[in-house]
């Protein structure tokens, strides 16, 4: 039997820059990806908040679901005793 051997041998291992490099990259490529997706959640809450500040009626008009009219209804009542209380303080002050 004949038998034909390597003239030189195969390393099992990279070098240790390659694998320093790569590591390097793999790192870079995840930070880039957790920063995508932190921008593209950040997008979507902007989307929502611009969407959630329309009133009930427009919201129902684009046919917005039932949670997120319930959720500017919110909103809206939020400022509105806000505003209320402010002008029952400030009423309040003119008769002390």
């Amino acid at each position: 039997m004949n038998t034909t051997t390597c003239p030189t041998t195969i390393s099992l291992s990279r070098p240790l820059h390659a694998r320093v490099l790569d590591a390097i990259g793999d790192a870079l490529y995840a930070w880039s990806n957790a920063w995508e997706e932190r921008a593209e959640t950040r997008r979507q809450q902007h989307r929502l908040e611009a969407i959630a500040d329309m009133n009930e009626l427009l919201l129902r008009d684009i046919g917005a679901p039932d949670w997120l009219v319930a959720q500017a209804n919110m909103r809206r009542e939020i400022e509105r005793q806000r505003l209320f209380e402010l002008h029952v303080g400030a009423r309040r002050d003119l008769l002390l």
